[in-house]
């Protein structure tokens, strides 16, 4: 997981909303407003850099297939204990994987046959987790929170880094009862990540450049959006792997998320 900003509201939500405040997601407003429903999916989009808020897997590849993309409501949209409208509250939607749960996207490349090793929010549906997992408003930019071990590709949480307040919360959502975050998947391709960065170094050092310019030229590139304004998938995974390299150059570009 890493820190998502989020921009302004979309002009078509806030506008649907004066008009609608207690309209419903799917059974009004993505029916009714469709020009806004797409709007508010290239602004998250946009707004984490083409990557799942829990995984960090991207949402699209080079191929034509369907993108692995939903609209995810942190706090179930179906709570009416109260008289917030969770559907249509711009700081409550994120952009989302299918966490392995749908066999049709990118060419079923992302397909998990077994249900307990799904991951992001398959398991999460209508339960109120505020309290218990990360929103990814509230992780910090700095230091970073989570690690991610070489050997085996698991996430960890640096628990001397993150707020006393969030420990908890951060452990959770890795937990494979909450956002299993070490699903085998998972696990498998932040490895497989970690492998070609060593790869990458070790090309430029064998074409006789310093190694230390080899680093900051990869770090460079994997920290920093695309032309298209997207992240490389499993940015923490970069971030953690090189260490102090990444977070000199994420202050330097002022990095927030």
């Amino acid at each position: 997981m890493k820190k998502v900003k989020k921009s302004q509201v979309p002009l078509k939500l806030k506008e649907y909303f004066v008009q609608n405040p207690h309209a419903k997601w799917e059974d009004d407003f993505r029916n009714s407003c469709q020009e806004g429903y797409k709007e508010i999916v290239e602004q998250l989009k946009v707004d984490q850099g083409g990557i799942c808020c829990y995984c960090e897997l991207n949402f699209s590849d080079s191929s034509n297939a369907r993108d692995d993309f939903r609209v995810e409501h942190f706090h179930p949209k179906s709570d009416s204990s109260d008289d917030k409208n969770w559907d249509l509250d711009w700081q409550n939607l994120f952009g989302c994987c299918h966490g392995g749960s749908d066999r049709y996207v990118l060419g079923q490349t992302r397909f998990i046959e077994e249900n307990k090793h799904r991951h992001s929010d398959v398991l999460k549906g209508s339960l109120i987790w505020d309290d218990e997992i990360l929103s990814p408003l509230e992780i910090p930019a700095y230091p970073a929170i989570f690690k991610v071990m070489s050997s085996s590709g698991e996430m960890r949480v640096i628990e001397e880094n993150c707020p006393p307040e969030l420990k908890q919360k951060a452990l959770n959502s890795l937990d494979e009862k909450k956002l299993n975050l070490n699903t085998p998947k998972l696990k498998e391709w932040r490895k497989a990540v970690i492998e070609k960065l060593r790869e990458d170094v070790d090309s430029f050092v064998s074409t006789g450049v310093e190694i230390s310019d080899a680093v900051n030229t990869i770090v460079n590139a994997q920290l920093s959006k695309d032309s298209h304004g997207n992240y490389p998938s499993f940015f923490s995974t970069v971030r953690s792997y090189f260490e102090n390299d990444s977070e000199l150059y994420l202050r330097s570009v002022g990095y927030d998320g």
